[in-house]
Order: structure tokens, then sequence, then C-alpha cells
């Protein structure tokens, strides 16, 4: 930041060196007998310069501000711009709600961001099948597998005093003797 303001600075004071580019020319200031300042060494120099260096880094502080703001307004309009562009893609007809069709439209549209909305859309119909109708509907062949499953998971048609009976401590036991018996 110092290096900055000293070249303002030493733009700004009388004498300064030409920064042309034209080599040729003589310097306009080479007519004026008038030598340049030595470096301020003294309080009164200084303070001289101060006003200087304040307005330069004014000047440079609203520069920063200005280029920042202009950043920020470009990234949310291009932001927009490609927002509106995808919604554009993926909402066109023929292209809306095939899931086929979508996928290579996102795809050709990410790859190549100067193409416009409509020659993606056009592009893709053109070139990508729609989904085939014929296919069995996927949650429809899952019910059915899992309707057809169902009796097997169920629990057994026991009534509640059959399913006390078997689990009585007395039925246990007999159990275990008529296994102990036959071994």
């Amino acid at each position: 930041m110092t290096s900055l303001l000293a070249a303002i600075r030493a733009a700004v004071r009388p004498g300064a060196a030409d920064l042309s580019l034209e080599g040729d020319e003589p310097d306009a200031n080479a007519s004026i007998s008038e030598a340049p300042p030595a470096a301020a060494t003294t309080e009164e120099g200084q303070m001289s310069d101060t006003p200087n260096a304040a307005a330069a880094a004014i000047a440079v502080a609203a520069d920063a501000a200005a280029i920042a703001n202009a950043t920020a307004t470009g990234r949310a309009d291009g932001f927009k711009a490609a927002n509106e562009r995808l919604g554009t893609i993926l909402g066109a007809e023929g292209i809306k709600g095939d899931g086929k069709r979508m996928s290579a439209a996102l795809d050709l549209a990410m790859g190549s961001p100067d193409m416009a909305a409509e020659a993606v859309t056009t592009f893709v119909t053109a070139n990508v099948a729609p989904a085939s109708t014929a296919e069995p509907n996927k949650q429809q062949a899952y019910d059915s597998r899992r309707q057809a499953a169902a009796p097997m998971a169920a629990p057994s048609a026991a009534t509640p005093a059959e399913q006390k009976n078997q689990l009585s401590a007395s039925s246990i036991y007999d159990k275990r003797r008529a296994d102990l018996k036959g071994a």
C-alpha cells in the first residue's frame, strides 16, 4: 500500500518524471527552470504532503469500493442468467418430465455454457430418444412383489389362547422331558 501511495505522491508533485509512452517528445516541464523539490526533511515539508496523501487514499478506497460493488452486481446477474437458462432448458416441451432427455440436456448445458437454451433444447429433442412408455412402472412392480410376499411375513393364525398354552411352564418342562427320554 505504501508503494502505491508513494507512486501517487511522486506523480502529483511538481517536476515529476515524464510518464508518457512516447520517448521522442521532450518533457513538458523541461522549459521550467525550477528544480524539483528535495525530499521533505522538515516538519513543514511533511505537512504539505499530508493533504495530497489523504486525498489519494480516499480516491483509492472509493475505487476499491466501486470495483467490489461492480463485482458483486456482475456475479448476481450472471447467477440469475445461468439459473434462467437451465430453467428454460429443463422446462422445455419434449424435455420436461423425461428423465433421459433431462439428463442429456443438463450434461450438454453444463458442458457448453455458451450454447443458447433453444439450441440445447433443439439438439436434445432431435438426438435423444424419449424414455420408453412400455417400460414397467417400478413402483407398481415393487408393490406387486411386496403383496405376494406378505403372507410369508404374516404372523401365524394361532389364537391368543393357543399362544398362551404354548408358552406355559408346564409345556416347556414337558418338552424337555420328552427330549431327555428320547436321548
